[in-house]
């Protein structure tokens, strides 16, 4: 892989912009299911508060994919990638024109395509916004619960306040928000590779995949807190 850069750098939210109490879990820059040219990923994703900006109340909500996904089985990985890139033409939409690449950032929609039982309105479809999917966060558990994956006994949530640091392994977790944060609160840097070719794409591909495997248990991933390297938090001292 080329040196980690910086692909990305946001402080969030906007003023003005519109900010809900829930937002739903995601890989940042999305898994590139299908690629089809040079892309932008993220391997790191970074979140800092600011030393002096008054007490946060939003937690992030992380979620260790492995944990998760070893509570049930999965079909073989050749069926699984089949299922994945069959979702993926299907959720274009009319609306979209048809592109030969793939990229899927929302994690229900990566499980459901996985589990082959569609629910979610086409993200293609004319008026719908992307991280939309669900109301709630009730409503999303629900959605992974009926696919046999119980969110709560492994969701961690982490209340960042001022001058800490958390990072993120984006091969390694999906991520969330709960509760509603105040304009320009947050500051995200996501480090990763830019332009990475199709053939370096795929092996990231791969690498996220395995948590689907069926061979992949709790005896490989004992419950308790997932290990530090999916996730820190300290003070910037």
């Amino acid at each position: 892989m080329p040196p980690l850069r910086v692909v990305g750098q946001f402080t969030i939210p906007p003023p003005g912009a519109l900010s809900r109490d829930f937002q739903t879990l995601h890989l940042d820059f999305g898994l590139p299911v299908v690629p089809d040219c040079p892309s932008d990923v993220a391997r790191f994703t970074a979140l800092y508060v600011d030393r002096d900006y008054a007490q946060t109340t939003a937690l992030t909500r992380i979620v260790p994919l492995r944990r998760l996904l070893s509570q049930r089985a999965w079909v073989e990985p050749e069926l699984l990638l089949e299922r994945l890139r069959r979702y993926g033409q299907a959720n274009a939409g009319a609306s979209v024109a048809r592109r030969a690449g793939y990229v899927e950032g929302i994690f229900a929609r990566l499980v459901e395509a996985a589990d082959g039982s569609p629910t979610l309105p086409r993200s293609g479809d004319a008026g719908f916004l992307c991280g939309m999917e669900f109301e709630s966060h009730a409503q999303e558990r629900y959605h992974f619960a009926e696919r046999g994956l119980d969110l709560d006994a492994v969701e961690q949530r982490v209340l960042l306040g001022p001058g800490q640091l958390l990072l993120l392994d984006n091969l390694a977790t999906a991520h969330g928000r709960l509760g509603v944060r105040k304009p320009l609160e947050l500051h995200q840097l996501c480090l990763g590779y830019r332009s990475l070719d199709v053939s370096a794409q795929s092996v990231r591909l791969g690498r996220v995949l395995k948590a689907f495997s069926s061979d992949v248990g709790p005896e490989l991933d004992p419950a308790g807190p997932p290990p530090r390297s999916h996730h820190s938090e300290r003070a910037i001292g």
